[in-house]
């Protein structure tokens, strides 16, 4: 069973539409968790009961590029609820799916892996760090080495990150809640989710496997998926998913196909 954590935070038609898309690709044992990240408490309930559709009670306004906490609150809800599933997912309001497989692809990839994720580096020196949001965690790593117990941390890129139940079971299980919930308050750090769940990953044992440079090119930090990129990506039968798509225009155009 494959369990999709969607994050959003306005725009219900495209939510709803988001949803479809979602099911149109991946008919076969897929459920979806919403997380609402936006300041309108109500946004999204009515899209999801309609849809059928689990809500997280736990949402919260999240601001952009600091929505580090979104799939922790999903993990914690789908152990409340003991939901059970094999895999999770990371989307956001930007990914979209172009062709049906994922499902095939996901369990031959995960076979003997905790997790599948774009890229994976390591954090050793910081002096060395290059990236914005890896500087301000050293900055910031006399409290959260508590967490990671450790001397390093690895970051990677969260769209498309997928967990298996296992390794999540364990990272929540071993978790100091209070103390990350206060982390979590006090924290302005960018990006944190694409360092925390990774390194926590990786502190008990799991092993992580890399997509293929296919799917690497669709998926991107920016800039926007293009109309022509898309139609490129559905003629090939090995791209699934594509992101960022940004532009309604595009999103309108891959919803509408048949």
């Amino acid at each position: 069973m494959i369990c999709m954590a969607l994050l959003a935070h306005q725009d219900e038609q495209a939510l709803r539409n988001q949803i479809r898309n979602i099911r149109k690709y991946n008919p076969q044992d897929v459920q979806i968790v919403f997380y609402n990240g936006g300041q309108d408490e109500n946004f999204g309930k009515k899209v999801c009961e309609d849809e059928k559709v689990m809500y997280c009670p736990y949402s919260r306004p999240l601001k952009q590029r600091t929505s580090g906490r979104f799939f922790y609150d999903v993990m914690r809800f789908l152990e409340d609820k003991k939901i059970a599933y094999e895999y999770l997912v990371y989307l956001e309001y930007d990914i979209m799916f172009v062709n049906s497989g994922f499902r095939e692809y996901l369990l031959s990839k995960m076979e003997g892996y905790d997790c599948l994720v774009k890229i994976l580096r390591k954090e050793e020196d910081p002096k060395k760090a290059s990236w914005p949001p890896a500087k301000d965690m050293w900055k910031d790593w006399e409290r959260w080495k508590t967490v990671f117990g450790s001397n390093s941390f690895y970051r990677t890129s969260s769209p498309m990150s997928v967990f298996r139940h296992g390794i999540i079971k364990q990272m929540l299980a071993g978790l100091n809640k209070k103390r990350l919930e206060h982390l979590f308050d006090t924290s302005s750090i960018p990006c944190l989710g694409e360092m925390f769940y990774i390194t926590l990953v990786k502190k008990y044992g799991g092993k992580c496997k890399i997509y293929g440079d296919n799917t690497k090119r669709f998926l991107r930090f920016r800039p926007s998926i293009t109309r022509k990129e898309i139609k490129e990506a559905k003629s090939r039968p090995d791209v699934m998913f594509v992101h960022p798509v940004k532009d309604a225009e595009v999103r309108d155009w891959i919803f509408n196909q048949p």
